[in-house]
Formats: structure tokens, C-alpha cells, sequence
């Protein structure tokens, strides 16, 4: 029985190079050099007969890298698993420290293989008939899986540039890149992005794909993009057509400012009214995200159109005791919370000089050289009394 279980093992060395490539072939199919990339990575043995008799190994995996060199795992049943590989045509062949084997390819896609032989050397045995195989892609390699990565991921994406429509980043794959990557030849990867108040960005946002270098750098430029607004950026990485992305950490990048007012995403920040409510007071009501990691958010005001945060500003945070629980002081007339995770604020700008025309707008800063947004101008006319 230990014998068989050897033979069983050397057989199913054939297996993985059958694996090679997302289309069916046969002796006149696509060429080496695809069957040698698509190859790459591991493969589950789930069926073995010679002679139409079933002799598949119970639970058999192997694993072929980029370098030409191979593992089998049996749980241990045999020795001398390592192997080495080639592919000629639609020939496979694979060589131990101990025994060669050659066997035709018949059929094969993306998840699955068939080919055949009719002799094999063992220990000086030999083994002749019919002898077929048939193998699917291990580690959840399937459509919906999730293959095994190792340590693999994707960094943050990191500006590389701006203009006022546009923001190029850079990006890369991480990890034991020389010894994992080689195992998923048809990986994708690029940038994920959306507006900074939408939160977490996502492939079910905006997709812009990466054309990755042999270590897996890739630079990617958005385009299309408001001036002088923000953006939450991510990374994200596909091993094959099927798996789930992965994602790395994101974060907001901006814009310049520049272009027409109308050019700013004034989704930001809106001013909804401002309406006197004495000869020194007016009462704004503002709806922002709040909730987006701004470090400022309110109105900017002056007697001079266009105000910036240089002018007389109102940051909301500041009058915000506990922004979960609503707290505030006097200056905010009411808080809440909008269904499409913005937030409404009524707040009261005091101190004002009776018969001036105020001009104002919304603003949202971030820090971090990043511009600040305006929302358009609105002006009012305090009365005088």
C-alpha cells in the first residue's frame, strides 16, 4: 500500500501544468510561454485512474512558482516532494531528484484540467496503460474564492501630483512579493476613489485600473475632478478575475484650487438660509459632513464679497461640546443628523454691524496643505434697528 501511495504521488506530480491557461487547448493550442505563466500557483489532484480504475490520492496539493520549482504536499506521505518543472508545446514534464514524467495535455480553463499518459517509471517500476488526471484550483482559486495570498497586500496610495482636475498617486504591492506574486498571473490592481463626504472608498465607487511594473509599482491619475476639493483614495489589489479585492489604508488628497466657483464640489458644504434675526444677528443654517475628518467646518463671513478662513469664521467644532451626543453651546440653534450621513447645523452669528451687507459662505478645511472648500456666496443686508 505504501508503494501505490508513492506512485500515486509521482503521478499526481503531472498534475499543475495542466493549469495553465483560461482557455481549452490541444496538441496544436496557445504556447509555452502562457502555459508557463498561468501555471503558477496551487492545484488540488481529485482524480487518478489507470485503466479506468480510480486511484486518486486522498488529499494531494501542488504548488509550482515562478523559478521553476515545485512543491508537493501529501500530509507527509512521501518523501523528496520538491520538483522541478518545464513545459514544451502542450507537453508537461516534471523531474524529482529521482523519476521524470511526460505526460499530453487535453483540456483546460481557469479552474480546472485534464490530460494523459501511458507509461511512468518508478523505482524502476513501471506503470503502463491509460492513465488519466484531472485537477481544480486549489486555496478557493475559484469563482467567488479568495486564494491564498501569503503576506500580500497594497500600500496607500501616495501623491505624486495635482492640478485643479486632477490627482496622479502612486501605489504598490506589498509583501513577499517575489516569492507570492509570481503565483497569480493575471492579478489586477489600481485606485478606488470618491468624494470625502461618501466615507470609505470602495470598488463600488470610482475605478481607475493600475498597469503594475514587474515589482508591482503602478502610478494612476484621476481625472475629471472638481477644483479645490477633497477625495478619499484607496489602493486595492485582485489575484485573479474572481477573488475579493484587498484593500489597502486610504486617505484624502486634494485638488487645487483654480477655475470658476461653479468648478467646486459644493456637495461639501452648503449654506441652506441666512436670515437676520436682529439689527446683529443672523441666523445660518449649514449642512455638512461632519463626520469626514475635516478639522474646520462653518461659515466665513465679512462686509467684503468672497470671504476666506483670513476673514471673521464661525467653525462649527468649536461650539460642538460632543458631536455624538449633540451637545453645543448657545451659538448653535439645533443640530442633526441627515440620512445621508451629512449633518444640519442652525447656528447664530453675533456681534454684527447694524445696516452692513454681510457676505457669506460655507467652508471646510482638512489641514495637511490640503485646500480649504467654499461654498457659493450668499450676502445679507442687516436692517439698522
Amino acid at each position: 500500500m505504501k508503494k501505490l501511495s508513492k506512485v500515486l504521488c509521482a503521478l499526481a506530480l503531472m498534475l499543475p501544468f495542466a493549469a495553465c491557461t483560461p482557455e481549452n487547448v490541444g496538441p496544436n493550442g496557445n504556447n509555452d510561454n502562457n502555459y508557463s505563466t498561468l501555471i503558477l500557483g496551487t492545484w488540488q489532484v481529485d482524480m487518478m485512474s489507470v485503466d479506468g480504475q480510480d486511484m486518486t490520492p486522498p488529499n494531494m496539493q501542488l504548488s509550482f512558482y515562478d523559478n521553476g520549482q515545485g512543491l508537493m504536499d501529501d500530509g507527509d506521505e512521501t518523501d523528496h516532494n520538491d520538483f522541478t518543472w518545464v513545459i514544451n508545446g502542450n507537453v508537461i514534464n516534471v523531474s524529482t531528484d529521482r523519476h521524470q514524467f511526460s505526460f499530453t495535455i487535453d483540456t483546460i480553463t481557469s479552474t480546472e484540467c485534464a490530460f494523459h499518459g501511458n507509461y511512468i517509471e518508478f523505482d524502476g517500476n513501471d506503470i503502463t496503460g491509460d492513465i488519466r488526471f484531472h485537477m481544480t484550483k486549489a486555496n478557493g482559486d475559484n469563482p467567488g474564492g479568495d486564494p491564498d495570498h501569503g503576506d500580500l497586500g497594497i500600500s496607500m496610495p501616495e501623491m505624486v501630483e495635482n492640478t485643479s482636475s486632477s490627482i496622479t498617486v502612486s501605489a504598490h504591492v506589498t509583501g513577499s512579493v517575489d516569492q507570492y506574486l509570481g503565483q497569480f498571473p493575471d492579478y489586477t490592481c489600481g485606485i478606488a476613489w470618491c468624494p470625502a463626504y461618501d466615507g470609505a472608498p470602495t470598488m463600488s465607487n470610482n475605478v481607475e485600473k493600475g498597469y503594475p511594473d514587474s515589482d508591482g509599482n503602478f502610478e494612476v491619475t484621476i481625472s475629471g475632478l472638481h477644483a479645490g476639493t477633497q477625495y478619499n483614495v484607496v489602493a486595492w489589489l485582485k489575484l485573479t478575475p474572481n477573488s475579493d479585492p484587498i484593500y489597502g489604508d486610504w486617505h484624502t488628497l486634494g485638488t487645487q484650487s483654480g477655475g470658476n466657483p461653479g468648478d467646486q464640489d459644493t456637495n461639501w458644504i452648503n449654506i441652506n438660509s441666512a436670515i437676520p434675526v436682529n439689527s446683529t444677528t443672523i441666523s445660518v443654517t449649514v449642512t455638512g459632513y461632519f463626520d469626514n475628518n475635516p478639522n474646520g467646518i462653518g461659515v466665513v463671513y465679512g462686509t467684503n464679497a468672497n470671504p476666506t478662513i483670513a476673514d471673521n469664521v464661525y467653525n462649527a467644532f468649536e461650539h460642538i461640546l460632543n458631536l455624538e451626543t449633540g451637545e453645543t453651546d448657545a451659538t448653535i440653534q439645533r443640530m442633526e443628523e441627515n440620512s445621508d450621513g451629512s449633518r444640519t447645523v442652525a447656528v447664530l452669528l453675533n456681534n454684527l454691524q447694524p445696516g452692513a451687507t454681510y457676505f457669506l459662505r460655507g467652508y471646510m478645511t482638512f489641514g495637511n496643505g490640503l485646500p480649504t472648500i467654499y461654498h457659493d456666496e450668499v450676502s445679507v443686508n442687516m436692517p439698522t434697528e
